[in-house]
């Protein structure tokens, strides 16, 4: 059997006995038909189950000196199917697929290399999610949840789904949390066997799959004075397939937020790691990381924002990675230093502008100035914009550019920009 057709099996085998759950008792049933729904509405979202559906078009171009230019039309689809909890167990089941309709018309990276500039939206049919789950929150918030599944700690930074691509990065894990019975607290552990990249199994190497065996612990405490909150975690990185990125990373973040008066709001963030090698790396080293932000908002005109973001080097044998981050979030939107800077490590100083917006728009403006760890060398800046609105709950348009114009010793200019459409229901 393939692995195609044992994905969609075991995808059958799971809806069978999710839908087979779901039948409700006849007392429940005449409970719900005494609230008159439309039939659509009912089929899609009712006391047992519901549809979710999830629509991504979008239109990509990019070009970078030495290469083609690329131009990417792909549509992104998600299709799952959801048990509302009863006595506390829960399922959910979700497709993906993505197409594009001109993929010969950019370097889609887990293709051969074609002369264009890399775009890495992939073609591509899985099984996005799959989990189980009981939850009790009389049980000190107790929550136990199993199988292929999203997860996201704090802004992604170390740990995410990399969400920006149209095949997002998912989990075959086994997460807990539990607050301990304290409010504002969330503990959480997860296990990871495999880490379904963006690229699947497809990519040239380093960019395929984690065989994993990798331990995740985050403790969040959201009730500090004057607003703030603080994020401890040890994630324990291990992957069988890539030493290089196996790692042991400790650290913190705080963040806050408070009026200073005259309608003004003082917001920061400040974090800090320091990582060691793991697993089976073959490179012994240790680097850190710091992220430090302050922001000012004055009420209807906007917020303003100076961030600085390191990535360490190890005298330029090793640098802080962060293989399991949603890293398109960080370092510019050109996707230039996906890499962290490479083995000489990474400094970003950024400024970032969040103008208020008429028409329900919604938007900022950001530049960054890049300049290695290790011995400082400029790298380059960059330009990045995001525009976006919403239409309803269900649709928004968003629009985004990012230019990179690079030193004489940096990497190569490269501009991209996007256009796209989502619906979710």
């Amino acid at each position: 059997m393939t692995h195609a057709n044992r994905a969609r099996c075991i995808t059958g085998a799971f809806l069978v006995v999710l839908i087979a759950g779901l039948v409700p008792p006849s007392a429940a049933a005449e409970e719900a038909q005494a609230e008159p729904r439309p039939m659509w509405l009912q089929a899609l979202d009712n006391d047992y189950y519901k549809i979710s559906l999830d629509i991504r078009a979008r239109f990509g171009a990019a070009d970078q000196d030495g290469l083609d230019d690329s131009q990417a039309w792909t549509v992104r689809t998600r299709a799952g199917i959801g048990s509302k909890p009863f006595y506390g167990f829960s399922g959910f089941a979700e497709l993906e697929n993505t197409f594009s309709l001109n993929d010969d018309q950019y370097f889609d990276v887990a293709s051969a290399p074609n002369g264009r500039t890399p775009i890495g939206d992939p073609e591509n049919t899985e099984l996005n999610r799959a989990w189980l789950q009981y939850q009790n929150d009389d049980w000190a918030g107790l929550k136990l949840k199993g199988g292929r599944q999203r997860i996201i700690f704090d802004d992604s930074r170390f740990i995410g789904n990399v969400g920006w691509r149209q095949n997002e990065q998912t989990y075959d894990s086994a997460l807990a949390q539990t607050d301990f019975g304290v409010e504002g607290l969330k503990a959480t552990y997860a296990y990871l066997w495999e880490i379904r990249r963006i690229f699947g199994d497809q990519g040239p190497p380093g960019t395929r799959d984690f065989d994993s065996d990798s331990h995740l612990i985050n403790v969040k405490y959201g009730k500090l004075p004057r607003g703030a909150s603080i994020a401890g975690f040890v994630y324990l990185l291990d992957f069988d397939n890539s030493p290089g990125n196996s790692s042991n990373s400790y650290g913190f973040r705080l963040t806050g937020a408070e009026e200073v008066g005259g309608g003004a709001k003082l917001s920061y963030i400040f974090s800090y790691a320091y990582q060691t090698d793991g697993g089976n790396n073959p490179v012994s080293y240790g680097a850190h990381y710091v992220n430090a932000e302050a922001g000012l908002g004055f009420g209807q005109i906007g917020t303003l924002k100076v961030g600085y973001e390191l990535l360490g080097s190890d005298d330029g044998k090793a640098r802080f990675v962060t293989p399991l981050s949603t890293a398109h979030k960080f370092n510019g939107y050109a996707d230039v230093f996906l890499n962290n800077g490479g083995p000489n490590g990474l400094q970003d100083l950024y400024v970032s502008l969040v103008p208020k917006l008429p028409w329900n728009l919604k938007g900022f403006i950001t530049y960054h100035h890049f300049w290695s760890h290790e011995n400082g060398t400029n790298l380059g800046d960059e330009v990045d914009f995001v525009l976006k609105r919403a239409f309803g709950k269900h649709i928004d348009v968003l629009t985004k550019g990012a230019y990179f114009f690079g030193a004489s010793s940096g990497p190569a200019d490269i501009w991209r920009y996007t256009l796209e459409v989502n619906f979710r229901y």
